[in-house]
């Protein structure tokens, strides 16, 4: 079972809900049993509807003027017709800003036909009134990146972003959404650590609590360049990890905020349980060109297309990745990826691998941690990310 996947969200009433956990039922069966060909399809798709940015957010992975990437309106169609009647729940991009898709707002009336709750992550600055009524009927989970608990700090790192405006923006959102009657919507603040808004941790679970929010996460900064390398806390974790850290959970606990912090380093791959990642039998993630991608960390790997999603659900590319799930030998990108394993508890030490955060590399680590999954990838899927054969010839002086 995908614990990203809720379907106790789902409408109960909706006319497509047994098909639906029947679905998820078969590729839960299909995952237990380590199954290479899966008779059921995704119970969650990331749809990367757009690159685009109303921010210009320095420690963003994308620089500015490359935020030009947006789906056609047919991409959407072939949504609905292969994916969305057996689908759970939907994330409708994780690298740009989901409100700037100028079809978005007939995703959000797909998704109600259809009955898929939405997974969204906002910049929090564009939920007017209007937006707040094409999502509240869908909403499942939604985070609002907040990089700092102070105007000065949020506007600094959340470039033409009004600290203000948008706290009065996600007031607004925690009152239309507690108007929700099908479903338990949560609301978070979701901030990047950096050396500059780590202190401001604490303060950010006082102003969720102010703000109604039910959830706070932060996990620790990938820098993708040399601006943003000396935010990061890779260099010396031990002022976040023996003061701010305990400081914000014990506020956590006596306000009633959900925590999901970036875990303190120190454990050992010993201290964790083994599991199999259930990613390639519950999920996919479709690029703004269609790509079916196995996850955001697979870089130029394609296994197919949109418009032949059953060919590439069961293509090579996906065979070969449950193949060495299943015999406990991951290939690729699964390889050393921490979604083949699990805390013991929340916020246990857990093993970190700091070049993987400071410096992109590429090498072989026990476990990459904070979020579990490796960096996004995107060399060959983007026009200023080279390719990962060239990443390697490069790497390697050839």
């Amino acid at each position: 079972m995908d614990s990203y996947i809720d379907p106790e969200a789902l409408d109960q009433s909706h006319p497509l809900i047994r098909r639906k956990l029947d679905n998820l039922a078969r590729a839960d069966a299909a995952m237990d049993s380590g199954a290479i060909e899966v008779d059921a399809l995704p119970s969650k798709v990331t749809f990367q509807t757009t690159d685009a940015c109303n921010l210009a957010c320095g420690h963003c992975q994308i620089p500015k003027q490359f935020k030009t990437h947006a789906m056609s309106e047919s991409l959407l169609d072939q949504l609905a017709a292969r994916l969305l009647p057996d689908l759970i729940e939907l994330h409708p991009t994780n690298l740009g800003e989901p409100f700037a898709w100028r079809h978005f707002r007939r995703l959000c009336v797909l998704m109600a036909e259809f009955g898929v709750v939405l997974d969204l992550t906002t910049n929090g600055t564009r939920l007017d009134r209007d937006r707040l009524e094409w999502i509240a009927p869908i909403a499942r989970d939604v985070k609002v990146s907040f990089d700092g608990a102070t105007a000065a700090t949020f506007e600094r790192f959340r470039v033409g972003a009004s600290f203000d405006a948008v706290c009065a923006n996600v007031r607004a959102l925690v009152q239309r959404l507690r108007r929700v009657r099908s479903r338990r919507p949560i609301v978070a603040l979701q901030m990047t650590l950096m050396r500059d808004n780590v202190d401001e941790l604490p303060a950010l679970v006082r102003l969720a609590s102010q703000l109604g929010v039910d959830r706070v996460k932060a996990y620790h900064l990938f820098s993708f360049n040399e601006a943003t390398r000396e935010q990061s806390l890779m260099v010396d974790l031990r002022h976040y990890e023996e003061h701010v850290l305990p400081t914000t959970l014990a506020l956590g606990a006596e306000l009633g905020i959900d925590l999901q912090l970036a875990e303190p380093s120190g454990g050992d791959i010993g201290g964790l349980r083994k599991r199999r990642c259930f990613l390639p039998w519950h999920e996919t993630w479709v690029d703004f060109d269609g790509s079916i991608l196995l996850c955001h960390s697979h870089g130029d790997q394609v296994a197919g297309h949109l418009h032949d999603f059953q060919g590439a659900w069961n293509g090579p590319l996906y065979h070969s990745v449950r193949r060495g799930l299943a015999e406990d030998r991951p290939v690729g990108a699964c390889d050393g990826c921490g979604m083949n394993f699990e805390k013991v508890k929340e916020h246990s030490p857990v093993p970190y691998d700091p070049r993987t955060f400071v410096d992109g590399s590429d090498a072989a680590a026990s476990v990459r941690w904070s979020g579990r999954m490796r960096q996004f990838d995107l060399r060959g899927r983007r026009a200023w990310a080279p390719s990962a054969s060239a990443s390697r010839s490069e790497g390697n002086g050839k």
